[in-house]
Parts: structure tokens; C-alpha cells; sequence
């Protein structure tokens, strides 16, 4: 993403950049109690109903 703004000044764009860094190292990682729902949903909707 490149900025073209020349109303930023070099402070900003040192936070912005900063800012950018630090969303780049951002990980998701899911509770096992979310996986363990969402593998009894999947075990459902794959189940055939009698």
C-alpha cells in the first residue's frame, strides 16, 4: 500500500508505517473451544438424518 498524501507529514508516516509493521505480525489463533464447535457442526451437517 503505497500513500501519495503530501498532507502527511514524516511523524505520520513513521506512526502509519509502525503501525503496518505491527498488524503484519498479528496471528489468529482460535480457542479449542471454538474448533471443538465448529467440528460438532461439521459433524452434523455431514450426518444424514433417519
Amino acid at each position: 500500500m503505497t500513500n501519495n498524501d503530501p498532507e502527511l507529514s514524516r511523524e505520520e508516516e513513521m506512526c502509519l508505517n509502525q503501525t503496518r509493521k505491527a498488524l503484519d505480525t498479528i496471528r489468529f489463533s482460535p480457542r479449542p473451544e471454538t474448533l471443538q464447535a465448529i467440528a460438532e457442526y461439521a459433524k452434523k451437517a455431514t450426518t444424514p438424518t433417519k
